[in-house]
């Protein structure tokens, strides 16, 4: 099952054309960038999904801004270079047009 989330995630973000990705857990969100070794996933592991460039806020602590130039998530959002997801935790995710 895990391997075919990851595949149906690469077919969307290959159709839209992004590799940007949001990803909704059961008390986080997370974005980020799909990591494919050369543009492809022959070998990628079929539980984890791979993300660069990650930005994960726990929901519990999100804020609701409107304003502009919000910046109140800032002190519970956490960036990492590299992030691996169990994708058993995958509620919902949605690929983010570039």
């Amino acid at each position: 099952m895990a391997k075919s989330i990851i595949k149906t995630i690469l077919k969307v973000s290959e159709k839209t054309g992004s590799n940007r990705i949001a990803v909704i857990t059961n008390h986080l969100k997370i974005n980020g960038t799909l990591y494919q070794e050369n543009g492809k996933c022959d070998e990628c592991h079929e539980d984890i999904l791979t993300l660069t460039d990650a930005l994960i806020c726990r929901l519990s602590d999100y804020c609701t801004c409107d304003e502009e130039n919000c910046n109140c998530n800032d002190y519970v959002c956490f960036k990492y270079d590299w992030l691996n997801i169990n994708v058993s935790k995958i509620v919902a995710y949605t690929i983010i047009a570039e």
